[in-house]
């Protein structure tokens, strides 16, 4: 996932940051940790909306959520195929230890 899909024209700096420290930990080697720091990035992320969002009225707090809601989803999407993809890593691990136990 790129930075520039996480930001967009209503994106405070504060976001942007995070949003950098996203893209780069996604383009990174799974190293055992990664998926801890996303999840770290990604409730960081969630406070830094929550604030902005408290700081907003009106016209500018929905459209502001408008775009974080797309941005939220595409997001979302990610999450499902790295967990669709550990899935299927976990099961072909499975099934491994069970063709080595065959043949010993």
């Amino acid at each position: 996932m790129k930075k520039n899909e996480l930001n967009h024209a209503l994106t405070p700096e504060p976001l942007r940051s995070i949003n950098q420290e996203i893209a780069e930990l996604l383009e990174q080697e799974d190293d055992g940790q990664k998926y801890a720091q996303l999840l770290g990035l990604v409730e960081s992320r969630d406070n830094i909306i929550q604030s902005h969002l408290n700081a907003l009225d009106g016209e500018p707090r929905r459209h502001f959520a408008e775009q974080e809601l797309e941005v939220n989803n595409r997001l979302m999407e990610m999450a499902q195929s790295l967990l669709k993809s550990a899935k299927q890593d976990v099961t072909q691990f499975v099934r491994s230890q069970a063709a080595i136990k065959k043949y010993k």
